[in-house]
């Protein structure tokens, strides 16, 4: 059985639709519906109201493949950061580590590169 959606702050007065629906579309609106446990109808309204009120993002396949790209890079960027201060303890213990101001360098370097790829998917997602 299809769950519903929780009561809202004030009755639902006002009626969008129909919807016309291609027989792909419909079903893969049915299977969203069925996997999110509500029915259509339901998840349709859902699924509208979430991104009109910006509660949902909607992300076009081509650029989920960047944006795992860019979450997988921040991954490795905080493991060189937990090496980096591994150096650091070294250093302030009085070790030497003489590729240190190097591979800070380089961090610093691919840190900007990101932020600047993730810029340039934030600029052209407001564009789109």
């Amino acid at each position: 059985m299809a769950r519903r959606r929780g009561r809202a702050d004030s009755p639902r007065d006002n009626r969008v639709g129909p919807l016309f629906l291609t027989d792909r579309e419909l079903a893969a609106l049915k299977l969203a519906a069925q996997r999110e446990g509500l029915d259509v109808g339901a998840f349709a309204a859902l699924a509208a109201v979430s991104v009109a009120e910006q509660q949902l993002t909607i992300v076009p396949l081509d650029r989920r493949q960047e944006m795992a790209e860019l979450v997988q890079t921040r991954v490795v960027l905080n493991r060189i950061g937990n090496n980096l201060n591994q150096v650091a303890r070294a250093l302030n213990s009085g070790d030497e580590a003489p590729e240190a101001d190097a591979v800070l360098q380089l961090v610093g370097r691919a840190i900007r590169r990101v932020e600047a790829a993730a810029d340039q998917i934030a600029k052209s997602r407001s564009r789109a």
